[in-house]
C-alpha cells in the first residue's frame, strides 16, 4: 500500500485498512444457518470456528451469538471451539468435545473441510446424522454433495466473486486515486440431508 501496489482483497477482507475488496454476507448466512438448525429442534449447538485473526471468523461467529440469543437460547463458550479449517483440525475438534463429554446435537462448522473431517469423526463413534447430530458448513463445494450424508451448506458465489475481485484490480491499475470500495455478495443456504431427515 505504502508503495501504492494495487492490491484486492477476496474472500478474507480486513477491516482496518482501506483497499477494495469482495466479499459474502457471511455475518447473515451465518444467522440464517443456525436459525435452521434451531428451527429444526437443536438446541446444543457447536461452532467450530476458524483462526481468531480471520475477518470471516468474527462475522461468523456474531452470527452463531446473534440466532443463539434470538431465540433465548444462552451462549456457552464451550460451544465454541476454535478450530482451523482443515478436516483434520474438524475432526480433532470433536473428538475433544466428545472426551470433554460436553453435550452437543448440532455443529455448525467455520468452513467445509473442516465440517468433512468433523463428519467423519462423528460417524466414527456411531452418531447418527442428522437425527443425534445435525451438522452443516460455511463455504460449501461440489465436496458437499459427494458425502453420505450430503452436507447443508451455505454455497458461496465464487465465480461472480472473482469477476468482480478482476474489475475491482484492474480499475485501481488505471486510477490508483479511485475510492476504495468492498462489495458483499448474497450466499445461498442449500439444505440437504445432514440437517434434515
Amino acid at each position: 500500500m505504502d508503495r501504492h501496489i494495487p492490491i484486492v482483497l477476496f474472500d478474507r477482507t480486513i477491516s482496518n485498512i482501506s483497499v477494495p475488496g469482495v466479499k459474502s454476507n457471511d455475518y447473515t448466512q451465518s444467522f440464517f444457518m443456525v436459525e435452521h438448525l434451531i428451527r429444526s429442534g437443536k438446541k446444543q449447538i457447536l461452532h467450530l470456528t476458524g483462526p481468531r485473526h480471520i475477518q470471516n471468523t468474527i462475522d461468523r461467529k456474531k452470527g452463531y451469538r446473534d440466532a443463539l440469543a434470538k431465540f433465548h437460547i444462552p451462549y456457552d463458550s464451550r460451544y465454541a471451539i476454535e478450530s482451523g479449517i482443515s478436516v483434520e483440525d474438524g475432526a480433532n475438534a470433536i473428538k475433544k468435545v466428545l472426551s470433554l463429554d460436553i453435550p452437543f446435537d448440532a455443529v455448525f462448522c467455520f468452513t467445509e473441510t473442516q465440517a468433512l473431517g468433523a463428519k467423519r469423526t462423528l460417524q466414527e463413534h456411531n452418531i447418527a446424522i442428522p437425527s443425534e447430530v445435525a451438522i452443516c458448513c460455511m463455504s460449501g463445494t461440489a465436496l458437499s454433495t459427494l458425502v453420505h450424508p450430503p452436507l447443508t451448506a451455505v454455497e458461496q458465489q465464487v465465480d461472480e466473486m472473482a469477476t468482480i475481485a478482476v474489475r475491482l484490480i484492474l480499475e485501481k491499475i488505471n486510477d490508483f486515486s479511485i475510492p476504495d470500495q468492498t462489495i458483499t455478495l448474497e450466499s445461498n443456504i442449500i439444505i440437504r440431508k445432514s440437517t434434515v431427515e
